[in-house]
């Protein structure tokens, strides 16, 4: 074969490209900033409180649970509200970029067709969207921290009877920080793999809904983990089956044990670390390949 018969490799499918729109997607804040600025507008429009229903909706839903579910387990509401209320924002806004990220490239696709702008923007606006509806969801836990500070300040604290005792809040919840800017980083190359592959195959959605709606249950938020070794027989095996493998459990977990002064795991952080980078690799090789495809699906 000489050299005019073989075929013209494709420039943008190149690692230097897909690394290329991810670069210049982060770059653009002023773009996806007021994107998902206007997303929460349009969303709450002739609303008369607002996005504070979003607020308000998490605040129903920590209490009518926190109560319930404090009475069954049998344990100080003074301490499991915090424990739930936090599991349940974390959660929300987990499942948020999960799901809603499936659905980034699909549901921006009047932009993509008509908007010269790398495709990461669009994965952005999904997450940034997220955040600033936890933000609104925090008013929460700042309301239940004031109140229950006394609690979750004692040394030696009891989530449940059963439970441990933890070392109460301290300097540690700065880590919260950090583990935010973690799980947002984690929601980016959510939205951008599952968004390519569900623009593709339009399946997906359904099938990710399915799965967190499953996840949900198996993920320590309105129960703990000391009540499952309790009620399990060989407590240790059913913890690393039901537990560990579930990777929504150490997302969690590196940001709601600092916010409500739980001990510190540190392989929780190093899961999420791996998941970190091979979930980035995974987004990458995805955009490389598919990148240029998307304008196409949608």
């Amino acid at each position: 074969m000489t050299a005019a018969e073989k075929p013209l490799d494709n420039p943008s499918r190149t690692f230097r490209r897909a690394w290329q729109d991810i670069r210049e997607g982060f770059q653009q804040r002023d773009l996806w900033g007021h994107l998902g600025w206007q997303d929460i507008k349009q969303r709450y429009r002739r609303s008369v409180i607002g996005p504070l229903w979003i607020t308000l909706s998490m605040a129903v839903t920590a209490i009518g649970l926190g109560l319930l579910y404090s009475t069954l387990f049998q344990a100080n509401i003074g301490t499991f509200l915090p424990y739930l209320t936090v599991g349940f924002i974390v959660w929300n806004f987990m499942l948020g970029c999960v799901t809603e990220g499936t659905e980034t490239f699909i549901a921006n696709e009047g932009l993509i067709k008509h908007l010269p702008a790398p495709l990461t923007v669009y994965a952005l606006r999904t997450v940034w969207r997220l955040t600033l509806m936890m933000a609104h969801n925090l008013l929460v836990y700042a309301v239940i921290l004031v109140i229950f500070f006394g609690d979750l300040s004692t040394t030696g604290y009891k989530i449940t009877e059963a439970g441990p005792g933890q070392p109460g809040l301290d300097w540690t919840i700065v880590l919260a920080v950090p583990a935010f800017f973690l799980i947002a980083l984690n929601g980016v190359w959510v939205a951008l793999l599952f968004g390519v592959i569900s623009t593709r195959y339009r399946d997906i959605p359904q099938v990710i809904t399915a799965l967190t709606n499953l996840a949900f249950f198996g993920t320590p938020i309105v129960w703990t983990t000391d009540l499952l070794n309790k009620i399990a027989s060989g407590g240790s095996s059913w913890r690393s089956i039901i537990i560990e493998v579930n990777p929504f459990y150490h997302f969690i977990q590196i940001l709601r044990a600092p916010l409500i002064g739980n001990e510190q795991s540190w392989h929780h952080w190093a899961v999420v670390g791996g998941i970190t980078v091979v979930g980035w690799f995974l987004a990458l090789v995805a955009m490389r390949n598919y990148r240029a495809r998307v304008p196409y699906w949608v």
